[in-house]
């Protein structure tokens, strides 16, 4: 099957993943297109996503690609110069079209229902499985799909028998949006604590390459999602990959976002908290290293069990169909 993801931005490099995913895992032809976020720093972030400007060789690309496209994977929304692009390609409009939303930070859609807005006729209309399903009710919950080549079943975290808690913060934008926020006053106040506690080793990632920061996760115990929204976000798989325990915010709507996106009535072993309730955590995380290590592995079998690319991927296969 031939598909293109277009996007206008890297989006965390959730479509580039979920591209390589279905061409490696799943022999697909696939490839991830974006109009925005250009520079080394953001390719690192997805390297098989191609950023493409105004010039005549990149919309001679463009339409190479979709000229051959049997799929076309729209995710938040289409930027207009592929849109003008895309509107030149013969028969363009009779190919699968799906539109799927993400968490945005400085784009659309700020959680809208921009769909008719594009005068395509969708095939599909997904909501990633975090907290997105609670503002598009009719569409179809899907989990993201992290697949990087540095994470692997074999490469994760050690429980350990002493020292400090080390403890990994990785917030990939500073949004303050209701529902892409990753802090506030007092989780910034939580972690000013947790920087004068002696138990507690807490590294701030920001501005690393993703590979830099699945080796960090390698070596500590616990990884920080937000606690803010009542979301959660791709944070919660790479922590779960890599055998940390993982502590985010996730509320009971998300939680059964996540359980219809995973297909799984199995609740993932998060500990769910606020920002008050951060640093409490993870001391009785610090003063029981049994708990501790329970929960590493409960974590860490359960990402490999329920939430990895060679289980989900597929179903978008069962949606393109």
């Amino acid at each position: 099957m031939k598909i293109v993801h277009l996007s206008p931005s890297i989006l965390a490099g959730a479509p580039g993943m979920l591209a390589d995913a279905q061409r490696e895992i799943l022999g697909h032809d696939a490839s991830h297109v974006r109009v925005g976020d250009a520079g080394a720093h953001r390719d690192l972030m997805s390297p098989n996503s191609l950023q493409l400007t105004d010039c005549p060789q990149d919309q001679e690309i463009f339409t190479d690609l979709l000229n051959q496209a049997e799929v076309i994977h729209v995710h938040n929304f289409l930027p207009p110069l592929l849109r003008r692009w895309a509107a030149a390609v013969p028969d363009v409009f009779d190919r699968r079209w799906v539109y799927q939303v993400h968490s945005p930070s400085h784009e659309r859609p700020l959680f809208g229902d921009l769909s008719a807005d594009h005068g395509l006729p969708w095939h599909a209309k997904l909501a990633v499985c975090h907290a997105h399903p609670r503002m598009f009710p009719d569409f179809t919950p899907v989990p993201n799909v992290l697949h990087r080549p540095f994470i692997t079943h074999t490469n994760r975290a050690k429980a350990p028998s002493d020292g400090p808690l080390r403890v990994v913060h990785s917030p990939s934008t500073r949004s303050q949006g209701r529902w892409s926020a990753k802090g506030d006053e007092l989780f910034e106040v939580e972690l000013q604590r947790l920087h004068a506690d002696p138990r507690v080793a807490l590294q701030t990632l920001e501005g690393v390459s993703p590979r830099r920061v699945a080796m960090t996760r390698q070596f500590s115990h616990v990884s920080i999602d937000e606690v803010i929204t009542g979301g959660f976000h791709l944070v919660s798989y790479e922590g779960l990959a890599a055998g940390t325990v993982v502590i985010n915010g996730a509320d009971e709507l998300s939680m059964a976002a996540f359980a219809m996106g995973f297909r799984t009535a199995e609740r993932p072993p998060w500990l769910i908290t606020d920002s008050a309730g951060v640093h409490q955590q993870l001391l009785a995380l610090a003063t029981d290293r049994s708990r501790l290590a329970d929960l590493m592995q409960a974590g860490h079998e359960y990402f490999w069990r329920v939430m990895a690319a060679e289980r989900v991927v597929g179903f978008f296969d069962e949606i393109y169909a």
